[in-house]
């Protein structure tokens, strides 16, 4: 009986220190690691754009009855279709140059561009215009290949894509100001590389700009005030 008592205290003692391990052991495992800010500290980048894509030679008469503001009235012209995000910063005055397919010459006709239609085409992509800069390009009508077209050095804003979002027709992100709020800001995207895309306007080095679920926050107050119709 003395042997049952003592085989049974022992038991008992060891289910005590097994619980008692169990529970010093459960602060460690309820410890959480240190959470990743859901914002990014923007800084300027330095960057020179290069915009390559393909355009054809063809003569006046394909302008209608008058050319655009700020093309040649006479000669041949190129006409060249821009795709993807950076169609965005295509303007009239960028520079660059024409090299016809086939061709084996280190350099192209150096062009500029003098209208950009802001049309969609069939196909999604920007029709534009360019002139060469040169008095008598050897140029044929029909003739096609690349024109690369070059920004100057910018420095602008750089903040990850997915910070961006789309609202009516316009770009916006969230700003985080000093008092820890997000408040919408519209921006105007320039060109993107990989996962970050630069910004031409709205924004200035040193701000924060809200990356994880922005546009999820930026319609948070959208859904709140939705009355579905009757």
């Amino acid at each position: 009986m003395e042997a049952r008592n003592r085989h049974s205290k022992l038991w008992s003692l060891l289910i005590f220190s097994a619980l008692g391990l169990c529970w010093i052991s459960l602060p460690a495992s309820a410890a959480s690691p240190a959470e990743t800010p859901d914002f990014i500290t923007t800084r300027l980048s330095t960057i020179i754009v290069h915009i390559p894509g393909y355009a054809q030679v063809e003569p006046q008469l394909a302008w209608g009855q008058r050319p655009p503001s700020g093309c040649p009235a006479s000669g041949l012209w190129l006409k060249a279709a821009y795709y993807g995000t950076d169609a965005q910063t295509l303007h009239a005055g960028m520079r660059g140059s024409f090299k016809p397919a086939g061709t084996n010459a280190p350099r192209g006709v150096p062009v500029r561009v003098c209208a950009v239609f802001s049309l969609l085409r069939s196909d999604g992509g920007e029709s534009v215009a360019l002139a060469a800069t040169t008095p008598r390009p050897d140029w044929i009508n029909g003739m096609f290949g690349t024109v690369d077209l070059v920004e100057p050095v910018q420095s602008l804003v750089a903040i990850p894509t997915q910070a961006l979002i789309v609202d009516r027709g316009a770009w916006w992100v969230l700003v985080r100001n000093a008092q820890g709020q997000d408040v919408p800001r519209q921006v105007i995207p320039g060109p993107s590389r990989g996962w970050q895309t630069f910004i031409k306007s709205g924004l200035k080095a040193g701000e924060k700009v809200v990356v994880v679920n922005a546009y999820l926050k930026f319609h948070r107050n959208v859904s709140k005030n939705y009355q579905p119709p009757d």
